[in-house]
């Protein structure tokens, strides 16, 4: 169909020229046809280039194979893997009892990563689509606010990822868990059962 798509064949020629040779392979398998898949991609390279450099011999197969490695020799530090490190805890601060209490003031909370208006996350985004859909009446708690929180309610659920959903103050799940459970029906019953559904 056109849309975006329609444009890809228009860029994929347009790198080929600019770079005789090295993107060949490819060019006919972003149009639809078959062809040998070569170690660039075209859509790879055309998202890592900005429009502006791409002009007629602007790059050579060099520069593309260096554009390519991402954290190798010549790479910046920057772009190199760091390690998460937990948050140093405060000493006056009882995470888990702050956790407790706010999954106790409500009928339903999501942990999430964003806001309901704003989700930060595939898995937040739909973790929310399908409170919505349900009707619910919910707290979410943006973890990306508060770093304790956000591995205390990890330690709390014994649950190592987020979103995760609580109901009458009873960790329920993931994401993966809440699809599972709204394709069941069983979300829907167990929210109406909690009183947490609006009509």
């Amino acid at each position: 169909g056109e849309g975006s798509w329609g444009r890809r064949p228009a860029l994929s020629g347009m790198l080929s020229r600019a770079v005789p040779g090295a993107l060949r392979a490819t060019t006919r398998a972003v149009s639809g046809r078959a062809a040998p898949v070569s170690k660039f991609s075209t859509l790879a390279v055309a998202n890592r280039i900005p429009a502006a450099l791409v002009s007629r011999n602007a790059l050579s197969a060099r520069n593309l194979r260096w554009l390519s490695v991402v954290g190798g020799d010549g790479s910046d530090s920057d772009f190199a893997p760091k390690k998460k490190e937990a948050p140093a805890p405060s000493g006056d601060r009882a995470v888990q009892d702050e956790i407790k209490d706010m999954v106790t003031q409500r009928k339903v909370v999501l942990f999430m990563k964003g806001t309901p208006d704003f989700p930060m996350c595939g898995f937040s985004n739909r973790a929310v689509q399908i409170l919505d859909h349900h009707k619910t009446t919910y707290g979410a708690f943006n973890v990306l606010e508060d770093p304790e929180v956000r591995e205390g309610i990890k330690q709390y659920s014994a649950w190592p990822t987020i979103p995760q959903l609580y109901v009458d103050s009873e960790f329920v799940g993931g994401c993966d868990i809440m699809m599972e459970m709204h394709e069941s029906g069983e979300l829907s019953k167990l929210l109406q059962e909690a009183g947490a559904t609006r009509e």
